[in-house]
């Protein structure tokens, strides 16, 4: 990751072994990519699909400097363990250019993708692009700007906002992002802390149904 990009992720697997994933990659010109996925399913399979997903990318984030054509090259590397397997994943690929003031994004169906302000203010990038393996399409690009060292990227899985208590009540994706806007002046780290800490209380000794996945970043 650049040097200039302070970013703190965790991951919490429901079983053993999960689908759920992020990935960092340190770009040309001091941009930073950033990627989260959710695979479809759970356990091995779904760890399998990860693993071949996080090799390749490291591979493709690298050649394309398009997030769009870069998850479209992902997907035909995958395409064939995807479609044995009938798998798909939601995924979110972005690079932060702090000296030029953008953020370039694909996202294929993952829906918790924000940017928070420092005034507090959440915007959401939007999931225009079916999960990655339904369709043979690149993946559409977008962008917006990005004030550097102030703005919040922030990307977390389904698992988060599902979370459940023993009353089966969600966590909801409203709780997370008002606790992050509390605390969007801290470190990544503190914000990563602080929302698993809520996600512990709000499940007390309920077993997770799914993945946690949660990645801050600010460059």
């Amino acid at each position: 990751v650049s040097p200039e990009a302070e970013v703190t992720a965790r991951v919490v697997p429901a079983e053993s072994v999960g689908g759920d994933f992020y990935q960092l990659f340190k770009l040309r010109d001091k941009t930073t990519g950033v990627m989260i996925g959710d695979v479809s399913g759970h356990g091995y399979r779904a760890a399998l699909i990860m693993a071949l997903a996080m090799s390749a990318s490291a591979i493709h984030a690298q050649n394309f400097v398009n997030p769009g054509e870069m998850l479209g090259a992902l997907m035909h590397s995958l395409r064939e363990e995807l479609e044995s397997t009938e798998m798909f994943i939601s995924m979110f690929y972005g690079v932060v250019d702090p000296e030029k003031g953008s953020l370039t994004y694909a996202n294929t169906d993952h829906a918790h993708a924000f940017v928070i302000s420092e005034q507090g203010t959440s915007t959401r990038l939007s999931a225009v692009n079916p999960p990655l393996g339904m369709l043979d399409e690149v993946p559409n690009t977008a962008s917006l700007s990005w004030v550097g060292k102030k703005d919040l990227l922030v990307l977390f899985t389904d698992g988060v906002s599902d979370a459940r208590n023993s009353r089966d009540e969600r966590l909801g994706e409203e709780r997370v992002l008002e606790l992050i806007k509390e605390n969007r002046e801290n470190d990544t780290k503190v914000i990563v802390d602080r929302v698993f800490k809520m996600i512990e209380v709000h499940t007390r000794a309920v077993p997770l149904r799914d993945d946690l996945t949660l990645v801050v970043l600010r460059s």
